[in-house]
């Protein structure tokens, strides 16, 4: 658990105590006061008039205390209009894209180019009877904003991370990924917004109250100022009538800020790092042909298109590969090369731009591409998984393990208890204990996010799993450890797998037979034998050429 900054503790104590004093003030004090002509008018402070009074013969204490909760009510009233409607249309923008996307962002940014004061002018002005409540809505007119920007950039990021793509690979619909997986990223920058919001908007209040524009039949701390500014309060030297709504104004603003503050390194751990070592290549090669059953993937002629500026690029060309139960299949070739494209069109996990053309993936029996959408989210939920490269980037980091392997188990068990231990039990296929479950991401080594990424794979039993280089940013001790474990998991799970990855003296030790990609075609596949010993293509002589310290000759 994060400790707790000073900043916010501070803030948090300086804005109750306000609030209090305005709230809990009327049982201490007569706020009946506050009316004109309640006290002896232009009277400094005093021992029977702590704030003195003004020159109506208002008590300024008792105004002091009528006017804070007002002004109060209206900044939460539009802060939290403003933050809602800011994190609706943040959400939508950022997570749908398209037209939407820039409909909303030209219509904020067009907005935020216009002074808030004018509009806020603009409006006050043709309101007949500015009451507490309609004079915070009004003000949440343009507390929308600035929120909306924020939230849209971060959902932006938030949707390119590997773990919403191995939440939509598991089965989570859309309001799923954004209740579950998106809007826990999203607290620090919501509670942020609504601290600024709310800032703003008793900036704004006091900014159209000091000109008049203000509520008409309840004291604010801005109307008292504006007050003081008419009956020239400043020329009497009447600083008693000014100075304490000002004061407290200032004490709220400096509140909000340590608040902010303290939000900022409250929701900002330091994140242990992973130093990554140079890679040694090994020098065996698992040779030991699988027998296999029947085929648990079938992909035939498949072509991939993206468009991107009004043209059509070939990520796939005309790819054919089948994959029996129990077999392990290396997937290597250069970045670019259409390796994490062709494990994306499988899942059916393609970006928006992305088409298959041509072709045809048939899985246990079935045709992907005739499949709807609740049909492919009940098979990646069953029958298919995806361990993603990167696992430090790949695993929610504002939710417990426990958490991300309940959202994996959601279509298989039902029962808490059950599903408790079920995560022990997978925490321990891979070879963690079961306290990792109630660690934070950033608690764990590279090595142990990797195991645990797999403990999410295996979650339902999978007839295929697609492992996107499942060592990339580790050193080559704990490579071993995890391909190890990769390895004893699809022997006891007797099922399919398609390892992606760059090195080939890895890929040649623990799989079955080697798919070699070069420019979104297949240009070899062999066995490790006919790959290591006889390739055909010249472009895999060069992969095996690139192997240091590979003695193929005694291999």
């Amino acid at each position: 658990m994060n400790k707790i900054p000073l900043s916010l503790i501070s803030g948090l104590t300086l804005l109750f105590s306000i609030i209090l004093f305005g709230y809990l003030g009327p049982i201490f004090i007569d706020v009946s006061n506050y009316e004109v002509a309640s006290v002896m008018p232009s009277q400094p402070p005093s021992n029977e008039l702590i704030f003195g009074s003004d020159s109506q013969g208002r008590d300024m204490l008792s105004v002091t205390i009528y006017s804070i909760p007002q002004t109060i009510k209206i900044a939460v009233i539009a802060g939290f209009f403003g933050i809602f409607i800011g994190l609706f249309l943040g959400l939508l923008s950022g997570y749908v894209g398209g037209n939407i996307d820039t409909l909303i962002r030209i219509t904020s940014d067009s907005l935020m180019t216009v002074p808030g004061i004018a509009i806020l002018i603009i409006i006050a002005t043709n309101v007949e009877t500015m009451t507490v409540e309609l004079m915070g809505l009004t003000i949440a007119c343009i507390a929308w904003m600035h929120p909306t920007r924020t939230i849209r950039s971060q959902v932006l990021t938030i949707r390119e991370n590997n773990y919403i793509k191995i939440a939509r690979a598991n089965g989570l619909n859309n309001f799923q990924i954004i209740f579950f997986e998106i809007l826990p990223n999203l607290l620090p920058y919501i509670a942020a917004c609504l601290v600024a919001s709310i800032t703003g908007a008793i900036l704004a209040t006091v900014g159209l109250e000091s000109l008049g524009l203000g509520t008409q039949d309840d004291h604010t701390l801005g109307t008292t100022i504006y007050w003081a500014r008419r009956y020239s309060a400043i020329l009497r030297g009447q600083w008693w009538w000014w100075g304490p709504p000002i004061a407290i104004i200032s004490l709220i603003f400096v509140s909000l800020f340590l608040i902010s503050l303290g939000l900022d390194k409250y929701s900002n751990p330091k994140l242990s790092m992973l130093n990554s070592k140079k890679r040694r290549l090994g020098n065996q090669i698992n040779s030991s042909k699988k027998i296999t059953t029947e085929n648990v993937l079938e992909i035939d002629n498949l072509t991939v298109e993206f468009e991107k500026d009004g043209r059509k690029i070939t990520a796939l060309n005309e790819i054919s590969l089948k994959i029996s139960e129990n077999q392990i299949v290396g997937l290597i070739g250069e970045s670019g090369s259409g390796k994490s494209t062709l494990a994306n069109t499988i899942l059916s996990i393609l970006p928006d731009n992305g088409d298959i053309t041509s072709g045809n993936i048939i899985f246990d029996k079935k045709s992907i591409n005739s499949l709807s959408d609740f049909q492919l989210n009940q098979l990646r939920a069953s029958d298919m998984s995806l361990i993603p490269q990167a696992a430090m980037n790949s695993l929610n980091p504002v939710l417990k393990i426990k958490d991300q392997l309940l959202d994996s188990l959601a279509f298989q068990e039902k029962d808490l208890t059950l599903k408790n231990q079920k995560i022990t039990n997978l925490l321990n296929q891979v070879g963690l204990d079961g306290n990792v479950a109630d660690k934070y991401p950033h608690q764990l080594s590279g090595g142990m996010k990797q195991r645990v990424t797999m403990a999410m794979a295996i979650s339902h039993n999978p007839k295929l799993i697609i492992a996107d280089e499942p060592t990339s940013a580790l050193d080559v001790v704990v490579q071993k450890q995890v391909m190890k474990t990769l390895k004893k998991i699809q022997q006891n799970l007797k099922c399919g797998m398609i390892l992606i990855g760059h090195d080939l003296g890895l890929i040649t030790q623990f799989c079955d037979d080697v798919v070699v990609l070069y420019e979104g075609r297949i240009v070899e596949f062999g066995s490790v034998e006919e790959i290591i010993h006889n390739p055909r293509n010249s472009y895999t002589q060069h992969l095996i050429d690139s192997l240091p310290k590979f003695d193929f000759q005694n291999a």
